[in-house]
C-alpha cells in the first residue's frame, strides 16, 4: 500500500515528505536525549518530617526543585544522588492563612550529609495543587546547626551582615510601646562600605561598647577594615 502510495506521489511531494519525516526523526530523537539526560532533583525531604507538616506533595517537590538548585549551584562537591536525608527542625514549621485563601509556610532544614542548614518560604493554594514562590536562603548564625560549615542561600551567605545586623538590645522592661525609650546598644552596618555604627546608652557607655563588641565578635566577619562610627545616646534614657 505504501509503495503504491509512494509511486502516485510526485519528485516535490517525495521530496517534501522525506524532508517531513527527517525533521520528525530528529525533533524525536531531541526529545528522548533530554527525557534520559535531564537532571533530576534527586532531593528528599525526610517523609515523617512531611507528613507532620501536613505539606502537600506538589509543595515538596517544588521546595526539593529548589534546594538542589541552590545546594548545585554553591556546594562545589554535592552529587545528583546523596540528598535524602533533608529534615525539617523540630518546631519550626508554622504556617498562616492569607486574605485570598492561599497558605503561607515558613520553616528550617537541616541537612547532616551536607552539614547545611536552610530557611525555607514558600505558600501553596488550599486544595495543595498550586504551588507559589519558594524562598531557599540562609538563617542567622545562632540558628544554624553546622556553623563552621559556610552557608549559601538565594539571598544571603554566612557572611551576609544583615543577617546579623541591626542588633539591638534593651534594658529589661523598656523599649516596649508603653515605655518607648532608647535602646541600650544599636548597632547598624554597611557591607559595601565597610561602617559599623554603634550607639551606646549614656548610662553606661564603657560597658555597653564592650558588649557591643562581644556579640560582633561572634559574627563570621572581618571588621577590621570597618569604618567604626560610636554614638552615646542619652535621650530618653532610664539610668
Amino acid at each position: 500500500m505504501f509503495r503504491i502510495f509512494w509511486e502516485n506521489l510526485s519528485k516535490i511531494q517525495k521530496i517534501g515528505l522525506v524532508a517531513v519525516l527527517q525533521v520528525s526523526m530528529i525533533v524525536i530523537l531531541v526529545l528522548l536525549v533530554q527525557t534520559f539526560t535531564a537532571e533530576k532533583s534527586h532531593v528528599e525531604i525526610e517523609s515523617q518530617s512531611v507528613s507532620e507538616a501536613g505539606m502537600p506533595k506538589k509543595a515538596e517537590e517544588f521546595i526539593s526543585q529548589n534546594i538542589w538548585s541552590i545546594i548545585k549551584s554553591r556546594v562545589a562537591d554535592v552529587t545528583q544522588n546523596d540528598i535524602d536525608d533533608v529534615v525539617i527542625r523540630e518546631g519550626t514549621f508554622e504556617t498562616s492563612e492569607n486574605e485570598d485563601g492561599t497558605i503561607a509556610a515558613k520553616f528550617i532544614v537541616d541537612i547532616d550529609s551536607l552539614k547545611q542548614t536552610f530557611t525555607v518560604g514558600t505558600g501553596w493554594s488550599k486544595d495543595g495543587r498550586e504551588v507559589y514562590e519558594t524562598i531557599v536562603d540562609c538563617p542567622p548564625l545562632e540558628l544554624m546547626k553546622y556553623p563552621e560549615t559556610v552557608c549559601y542561600g538565594a539571598y544571603h551567605n554566612t557572611y551576609s551582615l544583615d543577617l546579623y545586623l541591626p542588633y539591638t538590645v534593651y534594658s529589661e522592661g523598656r523599649g516596649s510601646s508603653s515605655s518607648p525609650s532608647a535602646p541600650n546598644i544599636l548597632i547598624t552596618g554597611n557591607q559595601d562600605t565597610k561602617t559599623l555604627n554603634i550607639m551606646v546608652s549614656t548610662c553606661d557607655e564603657e560597658r555597653f561598647k564592650k558588649e557591643a563588641w562581644e556579640y560582633l565578635n561572634t559574627v563570621p566577619i572581618d571588621f577590621s577594615d570597618y569604618t567604626v562610627n560610636y554614638r552615646i545616646n542619652g535621650v530618653n534614657t532610664e539610668c
